[in-house]
């Protein structure tokens, strides 16, 4: 089966440590097929009315996209086509401001393959942080994270894949930060529901958690939901790390492949 990464980030990131021809080097020898380097750009917070309690660095995108064309050359001479190398961005969704005429701008400029759309900010909120859920019951912090997700169905911007829907769990102060289907259904099914209608595809993000949970895995599938994608979501070179375990879990809930994309068009890979 071939094992595709849509969700990697490299030290263009902000909080990425690896050069993109280090988790290239790093993906062929853990027996990875191809992966999307997906380095955050953060317009929610430089351009979004987001606020955040950590000033994180800008996406350079002219250099990022050069040492991008420089890691696929040396790909294709090196590796002889047994790697794809391909380029995304994750841009961090914010209902207010110019966030989504900038990146409206920037996916128009540069040739992206992916683009994923995460939400990473509610209520002009960073979520990562101990401040968003300062006198919030869980029910309201997560609540409104999901209110927030299901804004961004409707970004402002092409884009191809919805991420870590449970995000919002990196940073809670709760005893019990599981973000469960049984516990917001209507908000779950609204988004997963818009997720089929637009015709996106469901991230299944690996980074901390599994993320969206099995519940909500499963209730994708009972709406008619097929499109997935494997994200490990790796900051630190840990490429592919649980592809195994995603593709268990997809083939248990019913799922027969999943998806990466060239340019914008998915790629359908079947599970073996």
């Amino acid at each position: 089966m071939k094992k595709f990464d849509t969700h990697v980030h490299s030290n263009h990131s902000h909080d990425g440590k690896c050069a993109i021809g280090e988790l290239a080097r790093l993906a062929s020898s853990r027996g990875i097929d191809g992966f999307c380097v997906t380095d955050h750009c953060d317009f929610d917070l430089e351009w979004g009315e987001c606020t955040s309690a950590f000033i994180w660095k800008k996406l350079d995108a002219p250099k990022y996209y050069e040492n991008y064309l420089r890691a696929k050359e040396e790909v294709e001479e090196v590796k002889n086509g047994s790697l794809t190398l391909l380029f995304g961005v994750e841009a961090g969704f914010s209902e207010k401001g110019r966030a989504g005429e900038k990146y409206a701008e920037l996916i128009d400029k540069y040739p992206f393959d992916e683009v994923i759309n995460s939400t990473h900010c509610v209520k002009g909120r960073e979520a990562y942080f101990a401040d968003y859920f300062l006198f919030k019951s869980k029910q309201k912090a997560y609540g409104d994270y999901l209110d927030a997700v299901l804004m961004s169905l409707d970004a402002p911007y092409p884009y191809d894949i919805v991420a870590h829907i449970g995000y919002i769990m990196h940073g809670a102060p709760y005893r019990d930060k599981a973000l469960r289907y049984e516990d917001f259904p209507d908000k779950f099914d609204a988004i997963l529901k818009g997720i089929i209608e637009r015709g996106k595809t469901l991230e299944v993000n690996f980074h901390h958690e599994t993320v969206p949970e099995t519940g909500a895995l499963k209730r994708y599938f009972e709406l008619g939901g097929r499109a997935i994608s494997y994200g490990g979501d790796s900051h630190r070179g840990e490429i592919g790390e649980k592809f195994d375990e995603f593709a268990t879990l997809a083939k248990n809930i019913g799922f027969e492949g999943y998806n990466y994309f060239v340019q914008h068009k998915p790629v359908f890979v079947p599970f073996d």
